[in-house]
């Protein structure tokens, strides 16, 4: 039988232990600073909790143990300030091969769909492969990934254009004839600028299903063990409901 005295002792040893291991672990805890480009309706600073994105992730870093703070900026920008280290993770990328060869990205946080948008008075709603639209000017977003098979499609009319309010100006004032872009974005852009989505028609099939995915800087310290943190806090909110949570709160669908 443990005596008074040793019981203790027992405990005292096990408080000792259990404020060593915690310690320990608030060592290991980063201030992760994420950034991207505002892209409503996925991540903006103008939206509640700058977006569904911004709060999943700083959701999954916090089960994680670490605090992750936004920042926002234009997307070449945020590429080059985590790929030279300045800036932790990008936020909301899309995987692309060579992406791989910089960054180092996390599990899927949602997926959406990309494709190309025209105007119905373009009379086109579908097509059989890239090649049937090489005499349409198909506006995208320099910088963006699209897919590797649009992006490499250099038998294609492409013209590129900073940020895709432009596209979408320009489609709306007849200077392009597609883009392509993310539907929901596209939308979310038409309706803030004044034009009616309904105009608009989205080309099937759509080009992929793409995720939307952190990408951490190869420049900074223990970036695949910060990745790897991240997608078990991913993990742990789909399983305890709090992803769902998010998702609803914000009226979006999908996963």
């Amino acid at each position: 039988m443990i005596s008074a005295k040793s019981g203790t002792s027992v405990w005292t040893a096990l408080l000792v232990a259990l404020t060593l291991a915690f310690a320990a672990t608030a060592a290991e805890a980063r201030r992760v600073v994420m950034c991207t480009v505002p892209w409503a309706p996925f991540y903006d600073p103008g939206l509640e909790d700058d977006g569904f994105i911004s709060e999943i992730s700083r959701a999954a870093f916090r089960a994680a143990g670490h605090e992750a703070k936004l920042e926002f900026m234009p997307w070449a920008r945020a590429m080059l300030e985590v790929r030279q280290g300045d800036r932790h993770v990008l936020m909301g990328a899309y995987y692309t091969d060579e992406r791989a060869e910089t960054y180092i990205a996390s599990d899927r946080i949602y997926t959406t769909s990309v494709g190309l948008v025209a105007l119905k008075d373009l009379d086109v709603n579908s097509y059989g492969e890239l090649r049937d639209l090489s005499e349409y000017t198909i506006g995208y977003g320099r910088g963006w990934a699209t897919t590797d098979e649009f992006d490499n499609a250099d038998y294609l009319d492409k013209e590129a254009a900073d940020n895709n309010v432009l596209n979408v100006r320009k489609l709306y004032a007849g200077r392009i004839d597609m883009i392509a872009m993310n539907f929901d974005r596209f939308s979310q852009i038409a309706a803030d600028e004044g034009f009616d989505p309904d105009q608009a028609v989205f080309l099937d099939p759509p080009l992929q299903s793409s995720g939307l995915y952190l990408m951490a800087s190869r420049a900074i310290e223990n970036p695949e063990t910060l990745i790897e943190e991240f997608n078990e806090g991913l993990e742990a909110i789909r399983e305890n409901g709090r992803y769902d949570e998010i998702i609803e709160r914000f009226g979006v669908e999908g996963s």
